[in-house]
């Protein structure tokens, strides 16, 4: 071996021109139950090297209280052992389905991608792509309507709280005066869609948090302006007549109410709501003047 194929293997070893890996996917954005699929292609580096191993992992992340709690939702080996000369490539398809109750991507929901490269007597190449999962499509024209009427989606909205995911609005135009914040967790039912609002009512008094159910037929998700005006009636007799609506908690996750099948983000709730429950408690222990009901 001459001294430039050892200056070769000495900068291989130091991770410098090492044999790489790509995922390309079709796209960045999924819904939930759709497949993400794309192509992965592997770079061949400075020298010949042994690949032992390539492991593409799905990876969702969700932080409460900045602390990150992760679950693999997918996990595949792709190909088998090869040899790959310096100047070369291959490529593999990669494809995995999505669960249908995903939380939907936020500030403190994210989704990547992490491709690994398990290289013999090299140092070992990550990859990572991040995604997107967008609401489902029938709650789409729900989160379109609330737009329309003013409702902006706070910075904090699309929190998992252990139980659910929730969406958090504060109003521009409608209600503007009266209302502080609305917060709704969504159920996709076979008809329709189930909406808890939650609504913090400004009164001359003090705030009132009233709770209200609101169901949504799938006929009139697919009417814009008849939605719209459905939203804007329910929320101002909501307001107007606040007696008529539950204006008490009656636990602290009030979600435990909704059923489990179809619930936004309901696929966290089996496998990451715990860790996040004990975590969301353990700051109200440490915090209780602070501390809100989610």
């Amino acid at each position: 071996m001459g001294g430039r194929d050892l200056f070769k293997n000495l900068l291989v070893k130091m991770g410098k021109g090492g044999t790489t890996a790509n995922l390309k996917l079709d796209r960045s954005e999924y819904l939930p139950g759709e497949t993400v699929r794309g192509e992965l292609k592997v770079d061949g580096g400075l020298v010949t090297q042994q690949i032992n191993e390539i492991e593409v992992e799905l990876l969702l992340v969700i932080r409460a209280n900045e602390k990150p709690f992760r679950h693999t939702l997918h996990k595949s080996p792709i190909g088998e052992p090869f040899s790959l000369p310096p100047d070369t490539w291959r490529t593999f398809p990669f494809s995995c389905r999505l669960p249908e109750d995903l939380p939907v991507s936020g500030k403190t929901v994210t989704y990547s991608l992490v491709t690994r490269l398990d290289i013999e007597g090299g140092m070992d190449h990550t990859n990572q792509n991040y995604i997107r999962i967008q609401p489902p499509p029938r709650l789409q024209p729900v989160l379109r309507a609330f737009s329309q009427l003013g409702f902006r989606e706070k910075y904090g909205s699309r929190t998992f709280n252990g139980y659910t995911q929730e969406f958090m609005l504060f109003p521009t135009r409608l209600l503007q005066s009266q209302v502080k914040e609305i917060r709704f967790a969504a159920t996709m039912e076979e008809k329709g869609v189930r909406l808890l609002l939650e609504v913090d009512a400004i009164s001359s008094a003090a705030e009132k948090e009233i709770l209200r159910e609101l169901y949504l037929e799938n006929q009139l998700l697919d009417q814009e302006e008849t939605l719209k005006k459905h939203l804007a009636d329910r929320l101002t007799e909501t307001v107007e007549h606040p007696t008529d609506w539950q204006q008490t908690r009656p636990s602290r996750h009030k979600h435990q109410s909704l059923s489990r099948a179809g619930l936004v983000g309901g696929f966290a709730a089996g496998v990451l709501g715990p860790g996040v429950l004990s975590e969301l408690g353990e700051e109200e222990k440490a915090h209780p003047e602070e501390g809100r009901e989610l």
